[in-house]
């Protein structure tokens, strides 16, 4: 007799199933007004890590959340990696209800943001960053992948196929986002 247990898998099976240790991520995104809005997110990690002339990360996310919606429509974000302190943790958990609007949740958000360097350095309008950061990221959304490009913001009740293998919409609810890196702390 096995000393495991057959677990029933169910959406989010990360979050009620597995039980490895993920990073908690604030993801800094630009709403359409061009504010800054942010969101928690684990399941974030690096894709192109060796043999390119550049490195990206791998966010896979609910496809109608702010954060992929903005990644669609302007491809700009800032990977966020806070520390496990519990204020960090309870400040981190108040950013993930699906549903909330970024104009009522960000007013009452105590993470503190600062312009982006990227923006210091270009002037390109990008997403701030959280300032207390352990580091802080800046990605630009690799659309040009898997035929990516032809994908668009605003379908908040699920994407119809065809679907792409890897980066961009992935299923009805989910996606891919290959996120080309730069560090910036």
């Amino acid at each position: 007799m096995s000393s495991f247990e057959n677990l029933r898998i169910v959406d989010n099976f990360y979050q009620t199933s597995l039980f490895f240790p993920m990073p908690t991520v604030i993801i800094s995104t630009l709403c359409e007004d061009g504010s800054t809005t942010l969101g928690r997110y684990s399941l974030v990690q690096p894709y192109y890590v060796a043999g390119k002339d550049y490195y990206a990360m791998l966010l896979c996310c609910r496809n109608s959340s702010n954060t992929a919606q903005n990644i669609l429509r302007n491809g700009k974000c800032a990977l966020n990696f806070i520390d496990d302190s519990r204020t960090s943790f309870k400040e981190a958990v108040k950013l993930s209800w699906p549903g909330d609007k970024p104009s009522d949740k960000m007013p009452k958000c105590q993470f503190l943001l600062e312009k982006s360097l990227i923006e210091e350095e270009t002037g390109e309008q990008r997403p701030q960053v959280l300032t207390d950061a352990i580091e802080a990221i800046e990605c630009t959304w690799m659309r040009e992948l898997d035929g990516a490009d032809r994908d668009h913001p605003g379908e908040l009740n699920g994407y119809e196929p065809p679907y792409h293998d890897f980066n961009g919409i992935t299923s009805k609810f989910g996606a891919h986002f290959i996120l080309r890196r730069r560090v910036v702390k």
